[in-house]
């Protein structure tokens, strides 16, 4: 083998190497990363209504995100969504966490855990929820919750 065909080897392996690592990488990384239809968000609901949470589950996709209107969990806590997507944590002290984050075309997904994270909830597209796991772990609504209790 000639020493430019080595040398080509060798960089193909490296390159390989680290592409396969950076892929490897990618789940629970703490990003939520949408490319192309899956980053096309519903449009902005028109109705201002608080909206139930659990209205989040099923399969069907959201036809609008309820942006700038509240966000109601069983437990009566509300939530004053904030006119562009994203995600927030609120801690009222009541000794639950609540989250909520926008996945895209996926729709809003929302979660209540305990302090102690004994007790969580998620609302959401099943989809949308997979996303977040695969991006943030399954305990992601626990993350503020812990740091709370602490």
């Amino acid at each position: 083998m000639s020493l430019r065909v080595s040398a080509a080897v060798l960089l193909a392996v490296l390159v390989g190497t680290t592409v396969a690592g950076c892929v490897a990488a990618g789940p629970r990384d703490g990003f939520l990363t949408l490319s192309g239809s899956d980053a096309t968000e519903p449009p902005t609901c028109t109705v201002a209504a608080p909206v139930s949470v659990e209205t989040l589950d099923g399969t069907d996709l959201q036809s609008c995100l309820p942006l700038g209107q509240e966000l109601v969990f069983p437990d009566g806590y509300r939530e004053m969504l904030g006119e562009t997507s994203g995600s927030s944590a609120s801690a009222p002290g009541a000794g639950f966490v609540y989250n909520w984050v926008s996945v895209g075309r996926w729709g809003l997904v929302a979660a209540r855990a305990s302090d102690d994270c004994s007790d969580v909830q998620e609302w959401g597209h099943p989809e949308a929820l997979r996303r977040v796991h695969e991006a943030f772990g399954a305990d992601w609504a626990c993350d503020d919750a812990t740091a709370s209790a602490r």
